[in-house]
């Protein structure tokens, strides 16, 4: 089965730069991000999922697509600058997909205790509640933070 991803519903926005590689079973996006750029990156993982007959997964996949490259856009990203290079790989292994999205920042993600009129501070344990697996490691340009789902 073939299609073409990059007629996703949502155009990239300006100021938005991104490469795009998929083969069988993977999908990596290096992305220039921004806010902006946020839904049409989900919007490309969602194609891909249906493409690989994963629908049963695509609010779960999709959901933290959006948390870990929103988190990556406020945490990494140089104040004096619009956008930050990301790199995001979704792939499938035995029984699962695998979801990472790499930045500059060396700083981990941690969690904190969110009050009830707080704005942030829920993705961390949203994402431990939706997923298989989650964690983060260094790399030799920053870190790589990753989520782990098990498939039908």
């Amino acid at each position: 089965m073939t299609a073409d991803l990059l007629d996703a519903p949502s155009a990239m926005v300006d100021g938005t730069g991104a490469a795009t590689h998929s083969r069988p079973g993977v999908l990596e996006i290096d992305l220039q991000l921004t806010a902006a750029s946020v839904p049409p990156v989900r919007e490309i993982v969602v194609a891909h999922l249906a493409l690989w007959g994963l629908v049963d997964c695509e609010w779960q996949v999709g959901l933290a697509t959006s948390e870990l490259l929103t988190n990556a856009f406020q945490h990494a990203r140089p104040a004096n600058r619009p956008s930050v290079d990301v790199r995001l790989v979704l792939s499938r292994t035995p029984g699962g997909l695998f979801l990472s999205v790499s930045d500059p920042d060396r700083r981990h993600p941690t969690s904190i205790k969110a009050g009830d009129d707080d704005e942030g501070g829920r993705g961390i344990p949203l994402l431990r509640q939706i997923a298989e697996g989650f964690g983060s490691s260094s790399n030799d340009r920053g870190k790589d933070v990753w989520i782990t789902f098990a498939t039908p």
